[in-house]
């Protein structure tokens, strides 16, 4: 008799275990998600702000590359008349 009460109590035991793994693996299972759709819009995001940094970079050499155009045109002097020689 006192080896099937030790069996019973094991068995229940046995049982719960189960249950609580099984718990704990959809809670794992759900954080796992969870983070795996915060990683996904993130990563969304990142590829959004190097666009625009790209975006801004090249817009920024476009400027630059024009003033220093423009300033370079304003510190050459400007042609000297010739004379016209008649032949």
């Amino acid at each position: 008799m006192l080896l099937n009460i030790n069996k019973t109590k094991l068995n229940v035991a046995l049982i719960l275990s189960l249950v609580l793994l099984s718990i704990l693996t959809i809670s794992w299972h759900h954080q796992m998600y969870l983070l795996y759709t915060q990683s996904k819009r993130i990563e969304t995001q990142n590829h959004q702000l190097t666009a625009l940094h790209k975006q801004l970079l090249i817009e920024q050499s476009q400027t630059i590359s024009g003033s220093t155009i423009k300033a370079k045109a304003l510190k050459m002097q400007a042609p000297k008349r010739q004379r016209e020689l008649l032949l």
